[in-house]
């Protein structure tokens, strides 16, 4: 009887436990996003995929966002949402590049001035920036790079971001 008794509290004990694990979904979405190399991005009216850095050969570029001097740095946007009229987009991109003290070194406001016929949507999807430092007049901590892309069709579809880049 008393071995019953005990089986019965083992079974009791047992089954009144519960176990749970609290997840925090910001932090999971984070673990599976492929926005990479610390860029920080925003965007309205657009879903961003992806954004990862690489380099003029296509190795993508390592978290530390090490790179030389004259190294060609591609910041890949992956995204979906543009107003395409008649299969084309029309946007507007800029590009600002400043020194870890404030200095602006680069501010290009006519990135895609070129593209006057517009793009195809399919290749809007993939978009690529560049940025090269090429000269060091003095040692900064880092050069940060703002971009921004602006839908013509649409004012209210922007991508816009920064993420900052350190010399080897």
């Amino acid at each position: 009887m008393r071995f019953l008794f005990l089986i019965w509290l083992l079974t009791i004990t047992f089954t009144s436990c519960e176990f749970s694990v609290k997840t925090d979904k910001k932090a999971d979405e984070k673990n599976i996003s492929k926005i990479r190399n610390g860029i920080e991005i925003q965007s309205k009216g657009i879903k961003v995929e992806q954004a990862f850095l690489l380099f003029e050969d296509g190795n993508l570029i390592p978290e530390g966002n090490k790179v030389k001097v004259n190294q060609k740095v591609r910041l890949r946007i992956v995204c979906s949402g543009w107003k395409a009229i008649n299969g084309k987009v029309f946007l507007s991109g800029a590009e600002i590049v400043e020194t870890s003290e404030g200095d602006v070194i680069l501010n290009d406001s006519t990135l895609l001035k070129d593209y006057t016929d517009g793009i195809a949507l399919s290749d809007a999807e993939y978009l690529t920036m560049h940025v090269v430092i090429n000269q060091i007049t003095k040692l900064y901590d880092y050069y940060k790079v703002i971009f921004r892309l602006s839908d013509l069709n649409d004012k209210q579809n922007v991508v816009e971001g920064f993420y900052k880049l350190y010399l080897n």
